[in-house]
């Protein structure tokens, strides 16, 4: 939890990343991630119907809460315990991004796009 990890006794190695908290928008509470857990939701039967886009995107927003979030972070950066770049200018979307092990491009304002583009799975 300090940014060090030790191996074995006696050999202790910085290792910052080891836990991150509110380095690279971590925590922050992106509706994009929200709904791309809702995606899986869907392609694997938990949801078991199809919805529209703008069904997840509701849904989202009635779970994530990122105004609450800023609200604590700017009392933070406020008490100089954060730095403003530890919050990120957003609309709670990320931009698209393939770096999913599988490569495919997830957009969370294209739930479906997303969905259509796996082989396996619940789609429409």
């Amino acid at each position: 939890m300090t940014g060090t990890w030790e191996y074995e006794p006696g050999d202790k190695r910085p290792l910052p990343d080891f836990n991150v908290y509110f380095r690279y928008h971590a925590t922050y509470p992106f509706y994009s991630d929200a709904v791309w857990y809702l995606t899986q939701m869907r392609r694997w039967g938990q949801i078991g119907e199809a919805k529209p886009d703008e069904w997840y995107h509701a849904t989202a927003a009635e779970v994530y809460k990122p105004a609450i979030y800023r609200a604590a972070a700017e009392a933070l950066i406020a008490d100089g315990l954060l730095d403003t770049t530890d919050l990120p200018a957003t609309d709670g979307f990320k931009a698209p991004d393939n770096g999913f092990i599988d490569g495919i491009t997830y957009d969370g304002r294209k739930p479906n796009d997303y969905l259509r583009s796996f082989s396996i799975g619940n789609k429409d």
